[in-house]
């Protein structure tokens, strides 16, 4: 047993289509990288939807075969250790859905694969908010900071992140962000609806689970 069979076990962990992340695609693109590709469950339903050139990478061999079905090239790879093999700007667009909280360093990362893609490109990323309200209610009602197997406070996350730091973590890796929003949200309960109008809405995005963004990286 090796360090990735319980990613491999979990039930749907590579299987996800994620489909509120197709809104963040611009209609211009007609290569796109996707790092963390899992099974190919969102490069299929992207190349369902769309006329495109849809590159993979994954970590884990056995997902990257299942990817394979669906996916124009797929790569097996630890972006942290080894770079990539293709030429700088050969992309129109780079996805990262839910990746980036999995790395030691993914300010260094993100900077790295974005010089993948062509001046003008874009990068669209999904990454967990931290400040999701069970995660809060946990931490402040149950005095608990606990790892689960899936979710924002998923026990393989090595970074944590709020809206405040996405913007400066694709900031830092040069890029310009265009759009982001919180994703899949949760019903409030009444005690929080009613502090967040108290506290004049600064609350309000406890309410989501995720973060969508869209960047682009400038043309000079």
């Amino acid at each position: 047993m090796n360090e990735y069979d319980g990613f491999v076990q979990a039930e749907g962990y590579f299987k996800t289509e994620r489909k509120e992340m197709l809104d963040f695609l611009p209609d211009d693109i007609e290569n796109i990288l996707e790092i963390g590709c899992g099974s190919g469950s969102f490069g299929r339903l992207v190349k369902n939807n769309r006329d495109v050139k849809y590159v993979g990478v994954e970590l884990i061999e056995s997902v990257a075969e299942q990817a394979r079905s669906y996916l124009d090239e797929v790569i097996v790879c630890n972006i942290e250790n080894s770079p990539l093999s293709f030429p700088q700007g050969s992309f129109d667009c780079l996805i990262c859905n839910d990746v980036l909280e999995h790395l030691v360093d993914p300010w260094s990362v993100l900077k790295e694969l974005v010089g993948y893609v062509r001046p003008g490109g874009y990068v669209v990323l999904s990454l967990p908010n931290v400040r999701f309200s069970e995660v809060v209610k946990d931490l402040l009602v149950r005095k608990k900071w606990e790892y689960k197997d899936q979710g924002v406070l998923d026990r393989t996350h090595l970074r944590f992140f709020t809206e405040a730091s996405i913007i400066e973590l694709c900031e830092c890796a040069g890029l310009s962000v265009k759009t982001i929003k919180g994703i899949n949200p949760v019903s409030y309960a009444w005690r929080l609806r009613l502090l967040n109008i108290m506290l004049l809405g600064t609350l309000s995005d406890m309410r989501f689970m995720q973060y969508g963004c869209l960047c682009q990286r400038p043309y000079s």
